[in-house]
């Protein structure tokens, strides 16, 4: 097979790796290139909506010729600027270890996580760490134990944030907290079941309202020492406090 790149427009992908051998990811996909192997590799079953990637991990050889024309690439050199974009897509894998790695992934069977029982209801909060332990945030949702497994939040449940002494808070830290997908522009209509998901900060006080419920008081759990409550202190560092004393 030869190595050199045509600057054809063609709809497949291309070939593979510049020696000629092609890219098959787990599923039996012939790839562009690493990254795009690596995406069926990914829980999409976990994803609050539906995804398609196509359109900004996927793009066939028409589109790249399209935005590199857009950018003044003369036509000899589209090749080689597709041949670079294969590459720096792939370069994202280096520092993950071959594997697309997002925060906020729903636990797996065995993963630890951090349950509060909600009182006379059926359901319980679940949080995990999902990635952001340096921002010292967890990340919750609802789950029933009894048919292990999470659902989304019911009509009228919201949980509000109070202010905690340990941590200086942004004012979108403090309130309702409102679920990641709504922040993304979500309806709760377009939030497959099981997949919403909260972000609070390690601590926080908070306060769960339920419709003709009492509120239920309760607060995040923290992480373990060996994750520094200061970013830049190394973990396991003891902070002092006073003490009382006679003056």
């Amino acid at each position: 097979m030869s190595n050199k790149m045509s600057n054809l427009t063609t709809s497949s992908p291309p070939a593979g790796e510049p020696d000629g051998v092609s890219i098959i990811s787990s599923k039996g996909r012939v790839c562009r290139n690493r990254f795009d192997a690596a995406l069926d590799d990914l829980p999409l079953d976990d994803f609050p909506v539906d995804c398609d990637f196509s359109s900004n991990f996927l793009p066939n050889d028409e589109a790249l010729n399209a935005l590199y024309r857009g950018m003044g690439t003369p036509e000899s050199d589209l090749a080689a600027a597709r041949a670079d974009w294969d590459r720096r897509m792939d370069s994202l894998l280096d520092v993950t270890g071959g594997k697309i790695l997002y925060e906020g992934a729903k636990p797996n069977p065995g993963d630890n996580v951090w349950l509060v029982p909600i009182p006379d209801d059926r359901l319980s909060i679940r949080f995990w760490d999902g990635g952001d332990e340096e921002e010292r945030e967890f990340f919750f949702d609802y789950v029933d134990l009894c048919e292990k497994k999470a659902v989304n939040s019911p009509a009228g449940y919201e949980v509000e944030a109070y202010f905690n002494l340990r941590h200086h808070l942004a004012p979108g830290e403090v309130g309702p907290i409102h679920s990641n997908e709504a922040w993304a522009g979500f309806s709760r209509s377009d939030i497959r079941e099981g997949r919403e998901r909260f972000t609070a900060l390690a601590c926080n006080p908070c306060v769960l309202h339920r419709p003709g419920k009492e509120d239920f008081f309760f607060t995040v759990p923290d992480y373990p020492e060996e994750v520094s409550p200061v970013p830049g202190v190394k973990p396991g560092v003891h902070f002092a406090t006073a003490g009382t004393a006679t003056w």
